[in-house]
């Protein structure tokens, strides 16, 4: 486990109540493997599960009831659907009674040591992320457009300061009072960045769990994929208005007009491939996306 920041005494956490937070929607097909995989962690301490059906319109909220037998410790509960992932997330926290929380997806499945080690990275700091692994639940094209990192590690996108994905990570209960929460502005990209980078610079220390695993699903299909990427995009340009006063750097105007010269260049690759296509279309969808971003929040973020 390694840690960033400057690591403050965070007491005994063995017996403190944990409350997972599973923010889903529409995700009937994918939340069952989730459950089945938390009511088989290691984990001896006290522990519940909150999976918040976020305005879904499918059966999530019938798979996830259905799982009562193995997760005893299980509460559902509806929000309205319209405050993104974020929304949901602290609608799920508010719902909560654990001095520890931590976070996961329903499209995901956790490793069996996953929570005993994000609790045990948790006795020593205030936040914490897992490690992501691709390859388990993924193809060849999805991970031609997202390949994994060759070492496991907290993400550094932005040359600033590190962050979890928000789909492993995990805080203790009092930081996330403190910050107010994760902040409902950020739907969808940078959602998890924005959060732990505040805690960061409040003072929290964030530490990497090698040892926390998620399988982690990406999308599969090239439009979802230039979709999700168009909205990381989009939201960098919010990002970097938040944070530039904190450090964050701006992004090079050069690099930008260099990587859209290069995508002009290899625009071919539409015709090439399912899995070149897959990695064009996520550069070009990430650009555009902070191309728009930049016009939207009056900031230049290419």
């Amino acid at each position: 486990m390694t840690s960033v920041g400057v690591p403050r005494p965070a007491g005994p956490v063995d017996e403190a109540l944990v409350s997972v937070i599973v923010p889903a929607r529409d995700a009937a097909d994918t939340l069952g493997r989730q459950l089945d995989a938390l009511a088989v962690q290691d984990h001896t301490g006290p522990w519940e599960v909150i999976v918040v059906d976020d305005g879904s319109s499918d059966g999530t909220a019938a798979v996830a009831e259905a799982h009562r037998s193995v997760l005893p410790a299980l509460r559902v509960v509806r929000a309205d659907g319209g405050g993104g992932v974020n929304g949901a997330r602290n609608f799920g926290c508010r719902h909560s009674a654990g001095t520890l929380l931590l976070f996961c997806d329903a499209d995901d499945i956790v490793a069996p040591t996953w929570m005993s080690a994000m609790v045990a990275a948790l006795g020593t700091a205030a936040a914490v992320g897992g490690a992501l692994e691709r390859h388990t639940l993924n193809g060849a094209v999805a991970l031609a457009a997202r390949p994994p990192a060759p070492v496991p590690s907290l993400a550094d996108s932005f040359a600033f300061l590190p962050y979890p994905w928000g789909a492993n990570c995990g805080v203790r209960r009092e930081v996330w009072e403190r910050l107010g929460g994760f902040d409902p502005a950020f739907t969808y990209g940078s959602d998890d960045v924005e959060f732990f980078w505040r805690a960061q610079l409040s003072g929290a220390a964030l530490a990497f769990a090698a040892d926390a695993v998620v399988l982690y699903r990406l999308r599969d299909r090239v439009r979802d994929m230039a979709r999700q990427y168009y909205r990381y995009g989009r939201s960098h340009p919010l990002l970097y208005r938040r944070f530039a006063a904190d450090g964050m750097p701006r992004s090079s105007s050069k690099e930008a007009l260099r990587e859209w010269a290069r995508l002009l260049l290899r625009a071919g690759a539409v015709l090439g491939p399912e899995a070149a296509r897959a990695r064009w279309a996520v550069r070009v969808a990430l650009r555009a996306g902070r191309l728009l971003g930049s016009l939207r929040h009056r900031t230049r973020y290419l």
